[in-house]
């Protein structure tokens, strides 16, 4: 493997690490429980690619290949099952949470986008599964801040009388 796929597998640890220490941090902060539990969620999954990353690069250097990938599992949908009533009730729009997310989107939106590169730019089938993978999962992440975003828009703007006349 050359050079390039060594780099890329480092930048997608330090993005994982990043992402990680970032919703860890917003979990403990937080004044939602819900919107703990959500963050704490991606932290977890954040450290699980961590560590699925870690295992392809100690196989890339040792073995000169990545290690096999049909232990992955499937991508989860998250929007259906964390976006509830109980985040829109508990989360203030200006608050601090509403920006947590904002935050968290631009992270996930960075990752999402490394990892279609990687993909795209991938020397072998493994490496392109593997940014294949960790691209949807990215993209999940940030469809479900998305959904929270939104629906946190709609609270501000109702409470504040931002619809129009009819």
């Amino acid at each position: 493997m050359s050079d390039r796929a060594i780099d890329a597998i480092k930048g997608a640890i330090l993005l994982e690490r990043r992402g990680q220490a970032f919703y860890r941090r917003v979990a403990e902060t937080s004044s939602s429980e819900t919107v703990s539990e959500v963050f704490a969620t991606m932290a977890d999954e954040e450290k699980r690619h961590e560590e699925v990353l870690e295992r392809h690069y100690s196989s890339l250097v040792r073995d000169g290949r990545l290690a096999a990938i049909s232990e992955l599992g499937e991508v989860k949908e998250h929007s259906a099952e964390m976006l509830t009533q109980n985040i829109r009730q508990q989360v203030e729009a200006a608050g601090y949470e509403a920006a947590a997310i904002s935050a968290a989107m631009a992270l996930e939106k960075e990752a999402e986008t490394f990892y279609a590169q990687k993909r795209d730019q991938a020397e072998s089938d493994v490496e392109h599964d593997l940014y294949d993978w960790l691209s949807r999962w990215e993209h999940g992440h940030l469809e479900m801040l998305g959904d929270m975003d939104r629906a946190l828009q709609k609270e501000i703007w109702f409470e504040n009388r931002f619809w129009p006349e009819i």
